[in-house]
């Protein structure tokens, strides 16, 4: 029995030790650690106020970052990330984000900065708006201006716009709510040779929250859409088919995002814990529109105070992202989550926060009927998770079980994502990071990967934060730029000095918050991509058993370095072939068993950075 359990263990060893794992395992503990959150996830109300306290500011950056702003408010977002940069043609760029230094935060609105093309300018010093505003959404507007949406503590939406991007004083218009309501949480996009049309999404405010049902709904999502610039509206605050009360009891703030529109082609992107994940779109310019089902939720109109949920089933997290091709294919990624609902009307349901993943969808592909990790895998659409940056086949988890900040997301979230001209696919979002703590918290990294084109698979992990200057950075709510340009993608993210959010109530007093943008070279995602996992298949070695010779064939997708070893049962080497650099294809490896004792054996064919680990026998 003792021999048993050490083979076994030995096993265990090997396969640890000679297999190299896509994903480390996240320990079962973790993974059943319970956490409640209110109906409406968005805790921060856009009336609500929060004291702030002084701290010093952050140290400089690497080469490749500039900071283009601070701020004391550090919630950016509830879950999806809105559109806020853009690049122009001609190499400018524009950025917004929630601004707030005043310690009640009563200064609070849109930051902005401008790139002329050389350099960006001084950080601004206060918002935009003449009113207190948040969650800004920034587009090109005119041939050569620039506009943004934000929402206010109640006096309708603010549309700030002006004639040429990067100078002169700003118009503000406040929208009108729907008579009897308001709006919050905006998603704004603008369309048309000069950026002439305005559409925009809102949501009432959910009765959960202070307000009042819409129409059926406790939370209505609302499309209004502008072909004069924001002057006149021909359609305001209408419910889409598809979004009303006949299939949902509301949705909650900020889990929609817009693609950048190609042409007449617009589209956006639904999803929440609670809800399905379905993606509209339109290809008349917002005449008509169709609704696309990406994930059905397992418990249709569920609503907290009638719907008992106990089988903790996996459902999107509300962080989403879209973007549309030149195609206009729509491409779709959002995170992973686990919720229960075991207590009914007392106006909070439960979720658990080590739940891991980023699922990805393109337009044509079939909807998901499972989000549990290993489902999203296995049909190759998993393109995020914690990476085992120890190689030790677990993520390694500081003591305690409350060690990451509170965001009411998964372990891989926040996602933005574009698609350049030639077809390659970029994503980024915001993952906690193993190995990256303060000793009380762990941090999370901004995360990116592609899908160049031609290609099928993604490329492996790009940690943008790595640098050590990040060491001890919390970077969160990246927005990258829906146009890359040729030679780079660009995005803005938020680094703070401490875990989690001081508007969330994290026990860190606020600090001043770096808004950094980041221009990575798409020429690191091709290098990347070469160590991406090459490998085909593998045979199981024949014949097995086998007491002579035995042959394993590996197919290949690309041209890489190709490897062979073969270990005993308790880890030594025994035989090694290494080919060199090989072209795609298949290649065959021939085992010589004659000098080898009777047993079990494993080996491992590597082939760039994948590895896989197969059991053979000797007779």
């Amino acid at each position: 029995m003792k021999k048993a359990l050490l083979t076994s263990l030995m096993l265990v060893l090997i396969l640890s030790l000679a297999a190299q794992q896509r994903r480390g395992h996240i320990p079962a503990e973790r993974q059943n650690i319970e956490r409640k959150a209110p109906v409406m996830k968005t805790l921060e109300h856009p009336t609500m106020v929060k004291e702030a306290s002084l701290a010093s500011t952050k140290a400089g950056l690497a080469p490749t970052e500039t900071t283009i702003g601070e701020t004391r408010y550090d919630l950016q977002t509830n879950a999806s990330v809105q559109n806020r940069l853009y690049l122009y043609n001609d190499g400018t760029i524009g950025g917004v984000w929630t601004y707030g230094i005043a310690s009640n935060f009563s200064d609070r609105g849109t930051g902005y900065n401008y790139f002329d093309g050389t350099s960006w300018g001084a950080y601004p010093t206060a918002k935009i708006e003449t009113v207190r505003t948040g969650w800004p959404s920034y587009a090109p507007w005119g041939s050569t201006g620039e506009c943004v949406l934000a929402h206010t503590g109640g006096s309708g939406l603010a549309f700030n716009t002006r004639t040429t991007k990067g100078s002169g004083n700003w118009t503000q218009t406040l929208l009108p709510y729907p008579v009897g309501y308001e709006t919050y949480w905006p998603r704004m996009t603008t369309s048309g040779a000069n950026h002439e049309n305005v559409h925009l999404l809102a949501l009432t405010d959910p009765a959960s929250a202070g307000g009042v049902m819409y129409a059926g709904m406790d939370g209505a999502l609302l499309y209004s859409r502008s072909q004069d610039g924001g002057q006149t509206w021909d359609i305001q605050d209408s419910l889409l088919p598809g979004m009303t009360a006949t299939e949902y009891v509301g949705f909650g703030g900020d889990q929609y995002a817009w693609a950048e529109p190609k042409g007449n082609t617009l589209a956006f992107v639904v999803g929440d814990n609670w809800t399905d994940v379905f993606i509209m779109k339109s290809t008349d310019g917002g005449d008509t529109w169709t609704k696309t089902m990406i994930f059905a939720h397992p418990y249709p109109m569920f609503d907290e105070a009638t719907t008992l949920v106990t089988d903790t089933p996996w459902v999107c997290d509300g962080g989403t992202a879209i973007a549309i091709d030149d195609n206009g294919d729509v491409h779709v990624a959002f995170g992973l989550m686990r919720v229960m609902n075991d207590v009914i009307g007392d106006e909070v349901t439960s979720y658990f926060p080590y739940t891991d993943g980023l699922a990805y969808w393109k337009e044509g592909d079939p909807a998901f009927t499972s989000l549990h990790i290993d489902s999203v895998d296995a049909r190759g659409a998993l393109i995020g998770y914690m990476v085992d940056l120890n190689a030790n086949d677990t993520i390694d988890f500081l003591s305690g079980t409350d060690v990451i900040g509170l965001y009411y997301l998964g372990l891989s979230s926040m996602p933005n994502l574009t698609v350049d001209e030639q077809g390659s696919v970029f994503v980024v979002y915001s993952g906690l990071t193993e190995g990256r703590d303060n000793g009380v918290q762990m941090f999370r990294h901004i995360w990116s990967r592609a899908k160049l084109a031609g290609e099928t698979e993604w490329s492996e992990f790009i940690d943008l934060t790595g640098s050590i200057i990040h060491n001890f950075d919390e970077c969160v709510f990246p927005t990258i730029a829906a146009n890359t340009g040729s030679n780079h993608i660009h995005l803005i993210y938020q680094a703070d000095e401490e875990p989690g959010l001081h508007i969330r109530g994290d026990e860190d007093a606020p600090t001043d918050n770096s808004i950094i943008h980041s221009m990575v070279p798409k020429q690191d995602y091709v290098g990347l991509f070469e160590q991406a996992s090459p490998i085909s298949s593998v045979s199981q070695n024949f014949p097995n058993p086998f007491s002579q010779t035995s042959e394993v064939i590996v197919s290949l997708e690309r041209s890489t370095s190709l490897q062979m070893e073969v270990y005993n049962l308790v880890g030594q080497k025994i035989l090694s072939q290494n080919k060199g650099k090989v072209s795609a294809g298949y290649h065959s490896f021939r085992i010589d068993g004659s000098n080898m004792q009777s047993g079990i054996y494993f080996y491992t064919v590597t082939a760039g950075t994948q590895r896989i680990t197969k059991k053979m026998i000797v007779q």
